[in-house]
């Protein structure tokens, strides 16, 4: 989700991603599903999530997951080590992830996720 969620600041950005499927719903009816997902009985649009599956897994089904939220980065527990402070967590995302990292380390983080998750899907 962009700060100007409007179609033509979206197509601006597809055009940076070339090979890679890239979708943009208007309605947000994609980020409440996802957000009820993660953040089940909140009324809240997820963006910025990084989801992670594992083979054969269904699409309400992800294994992990990574996101902003809140001016931190959480995760899905065991996916990265949880920070020792986790009162920057959310109430909504209480039981469900941890506070992993400040958001100014999203991309070095998101590696780090990529990294793990897919060397334990490897075993």
């Amino acid at each position: 989700m962009l700060d100007a969620d409007e179609r033509p600041a979206a197509d601006k950005e597809r055009a940076r991603f070339t090979g890679l499927p890239q979708f943009w719903d208007g309605a947000q009816l994609f980020g409440q599903a996802l957000g009820n997902l993660l953040a089940p009985g909140y009324d809240w649009i997820a963006w910025d999530i990084y989801l992670f599956y594992a083979p054969g897994a269904a699409l309400d089904a992800p294994t992990a997951a990574l996101a902003q939220a809140g001016g931190v980065v959480i995760a899905t527990p065991g996916l990265l080590p949880a920070l020792p402070d986790q009162s920057h967590l959310p109430r909504r995302f209480r039981g469900h992830a941890v506070v992993v990292g400040e958001q100014a380390y999203l991309g070095s983080l998101l590696a780090k996720a990529a990294q793990s998750f897919t060397a334990s899907a490897a075993h």
